[in-house]
């Protein structure tokens, strides 16, 4: 390590653990999900997180130091093992190791295993953005469902291997774009429905792009189509209209200027699943809150969500969440 850095050493840990050790005094204490860090190293910092999952967070860091500063990631016991994704976007460029170089980058994606180390060098007064996609072992497996003839991931092996994965590569640009509106998300109103809705959709398809790219031939931009890209478009027109009635494959395709048959088929083999599904199972996490506050009858949320009878929204309630919707 060149001397004139001065060496940070931060431990891996389980993420509510991880959330104190980064929090500042009480006075700077701004709400649940946001806080700063310690002003005794940085100029300027704040940090956004959310846990989205039971075993799966989410933090988005941004820092400028006061002096050059590395940062060495190295392992710690904990009562779970924990994976990581790295996103890490600087205004100059960052440096990190491998092996004895040290590379300068503007971007990069490290995935990091329980046992992985790691370090990452800033220079003083460069602003530098960290995403951060915290996992269980537990949750990433059922994520990724290896059994699945379709996994995501060609080649677990290859990331994920008895707890030692790691991976550096640079960050696509459609996972620049999606990491981008996954910071405005956590800076949002969290009393918004459609906030939890749009997070844990958009880091869903963050995690899955991650996947999705890391498991290609190459990391350049053929690891997503053009189609693909238009697919994430049309996420995005889906979240907008969870409060009215499905919108239809064929209003969909014209908004988007391609043929039914071409959005119903990219959309399934991206997803695994029909535009339908994809908009109910949407709907289904945004009945979740909405029944939870008691805010509306089982009839009334029905009609809100576009459904002719409350019975069938019962039974796509019931397919994704395996209870009535009045047993929640």
């Amino acid at each position: 390590m060149e001397e004139k850095f001065q060496k940070v050493i931060l431990k891996r840990m389980e993420p509510v653990q991880y959330v104190k050790h980064l929090k500042m005094h009480p006075g700077r204490f701004h709400s649940t999900k946001k806080d700063y860090l310690s002003d005794s190293q940085y100029d300027w910092s704040e940090i956004f997180y959310q846990q989205i999952n039971k075993g799966f967070w989410v933090f988005s860091l941004e820092t400028e130091e006061k002096a050059d500063t590395c940062y060495v990631y190295q392992p710690k016991n904990a009562t779970n093992q924990y994976f990581s994704i790295n996103y890490y976007e600087a205004r100059n460029s960052f440096g990190y190791q491998l092996g004895e170089e040290i590379k300068w980058n503007k971007n990069i994606t490290i995935f990091s295993g329980p046992t992985t180390t790691y370090k990452i060098y800033i220079r003083k007064k460069s602003p530098v953005k960290c995403y951060r996609l915290v996992f269980s072992g537990r949750y990433l497996k059922k994520f990724l469902n290896f059994s699945a003839p379709d996994s995501r991931l060609f080649q677990p092996s290859q990331i994920i291997s008895t707890g030692k994965g790691d991976l550096v590569r640079n960050t696509h640009e459609i996972e620049t774009m999606a990491l981008q509106k996954l910071h405005y998300l956590l800076r949002q109103n969290r009393s918004n429905f459609n906030y939890n809705l749009s997070l844990t959709a958009n880091t869903l398809d963050i995690t899955d792009l991650f996947f999705k790219i890391s498991s290609t031939e190459s990391t350049s931009a053929r690891g997503l189509r053009a189609d693909e890209e238009l697919m994430a478009r049309i996420i995005t027109q889906l979240e907008r209209q969870i409060q009215n009635k499905f919108p239809g494959i064929n209003a969909l395709a014209a908004d988007f200027y391609i043929s039914p048959t071409k959005l119903k088929n990219s959309f399934k083999r991206i997803y695994q699943m029909t535009p339908l599904v994809y908009f109910r199972k949407l709907q289904m996490i945004y009945a979740i809150e909405v029944l939870k506050r008691k805010e509306m009858t089982v009839k009334e949320l029905a009609m809100a969500l576009g459904f002719k009878k409350s019975s069938t929204f019962s039974v796509w309630f019931r397919r994704y969440t395996g209870k009535l919707p009045h047993e929640l």
